[in-house]
């Protein structure tokens, strides 16, 4: 069975590395075919995906294919990809699709974070923090920072009694909570502008449709 199968399509050219076979001969018969189909492409750029089934590369293993590219200076590999992941991106993607409960006092100069969503039901204290990598529900009293979408996601939102709190953080915007900036609803979003957005919780649904989508598949 060869180690190296080469596809072609309207996309452009596939190579599928054999996970069964040893890396050397992966090297060694992705060296040969590089060569031949190179001199057979006399003119033009052409990029490669390559796929590596259910075997993951090491750091190594990636920079050997990238120098077997070196000798071709119209071939590029595009893309890199595999029908598993590594163990701790899977862990980071379940982590990121949490909801997470938390209760309890917060006070000033503690700083909560999480990864994904969180439903606060506690106490946040003047110069205390929750921050979150998704969006953060508000059942409690919270006076402090409250910073959801941490640190560059658009998408998350916050809802709840915002009146009380010293700054609301959507990614890397911030909107100042005082007497002459009131928080004036209940929800915060980011628009497509890039600006902080206070709506009633009633739009939700109508803002971020895959909220809901979310709550229904668990």
């Amino acid at each position: 069975m060869d180690a190296v199968v080469l596809k072609a399509s309207s996309e452009g050219f596939t190579l599928r590395l054999d996970e069964n076979a040893s890396f050397d001969a992966i090297v060694a018969q992705l060296h040969d075919l590089i060569a031949h189909l190179y001199a057979e492409t006399p003119e033009g750029n052409v990029s490669f995906t390559v796929t590596t089934g259910n075997r993951l590369l090491t750091e190594d293993q990636r920079q050997q294919l990238d120098h077997v590219f070196d000798d071709y200076p119209r071939f590029a590999v595009s893309a890199l990809t595999a029908d598993v992941i590594d163990a701790q991106v899977a862990a980071a993607k379940v982590a990121a699709a949490r909801t997470h409960f938390a209760g309890g006092v917060v006070r000033s100069g503690q700083d909560l974070h999480y990864e994904g969503d969180v439903v606060f039901t506690g106490v946040l204290h003047p110069g205390a923090s929750i921050k979150a990598t998704g969006s953060v529900y508000l059942l409690g009293q919270a006076e402090g920072v409250v910073h959801a979408g941490f640190p560059d996601n658009a998408r998350a939102v916050v809802v709840g009694d915002m009146s009380h709190l010293a700054q609301v953080r959507l990614a890397d915007a911030v909107a100042i909570i005082d007497e002459e900036h009131p928080a004036t609803a209940d929800c915060c979003y980011m628009d497509d502008a890039h600006m902080l957005n206070f709506v009633p919780s009633v739009q939700l649904q109508q803002l971020r449709p895959w909220i809901f989508d979310q709550v229904e598949d668990k």
